[in-house]
């Protein structure tokens, strides 16, 4: 995309965030300033459905470069979509507001950007550092084996951060059409299937995060394994589906 606004577009789905909404942007404004220095960046964020007062909050936001998008679905690939579909810049990371890595991914995914199309932040590598529940690691471990077993796809972990060019994936964008967190899944999987260059980066996490989470393993987990298999059969049962 030779004529981007921007070299990078930091994307962050939110919902009811209220609490920290505010100190969050300044904290990933501080970590962007000083990692692209003069590099131009754009922040969007996108509301999705909350319910409490964090619309009101952004709406206090009048920088040019944070852009605010309010959507009445609540979804976190739905979320996701709707940044790369708005961004402005060269490239785009995809990641969370409580910046589960900090900028550890993003320093990582800058060092080797220009050789790869998408470059996950991935727990599993082998150099990562994390900590989660244990109710969380089995959860994710098997969600993996379901992906290596229906799709066969390299990529060990797609549920950490993403880092892609955006020009990259907009071809076969509509193909990922999961609402939910099955979305970057599906990102891995239609490159792997189109050949592009996909690689994965060692993330640190060794925070004990305190508050509670909005991530509940049987609810959402039971959406994305419906996605999951909703991908597997358009791909491999009804092929004319997918085209």
């Amino acid at each position: 995309m030779p004529n981007s606004q921007y070299y990078l577009s930091f994307c962050v789905p939110v919902y009811n965030e209220e609490k920290i909404i505010i100190s969050k942007i300044i904290e990933i404004q501080k970590g962007l300033n000083e990692i692209l220095k003069k590099k131009k960046y754009e922040i969007i964020i996108v509301e999705n459905g909350s319910t409490d007062n964090t619309l009101n909050e952004l709406k206090k936001i009048k920088e040019d470069n944070i852009n605010v998008i309010s959507l009445e679905k609540k979804g976190h690939g739905l979320a996701m979509r709707e940044s790369i579909l708005k961004a402005k810049g060269e490239n785009v990371l995809l990641t969370a507001i409580d910046l589960p890595f900090g900028f550890s991914d993003l320093k990582e995914m800058l060092k080797i950007s220009d050789q790869y199309d998408i470059i996950f932040g991935s727990k599993s590598h082998p150099k990562s550092i994390t900590y989660s529940p244990t109710i969380r690691k089995v959860a994710s471990k098997t969600y993996r084996r379901f992906l290596k077993s229906l799709f066969n796809i390299k990529t060990g972990d797609t549920q950490g951060t993403v880092f892609l060019k955006r020009d990259s994936v907009l071809p076969f964008l509509k193909k990922c059409d999961a609402d939910n967190a099955f979305f970057s899944a599906q990102l891995a999987i239609f490159s792997e299937r189109l050949c592009l260059k996909i690689t994965e980066v060692p993330v640190v996490n060794v925070k004990i995060i305190l508050r509670k989470s909005k991530y509940n393993v049987f609810k959402n987990g039971g959406e994305m394994l419906l996605s999951m298999f909703k991908t597997y059969i358009e791909l491999y049962l009804n092929p004319q589906s997918a085209k």
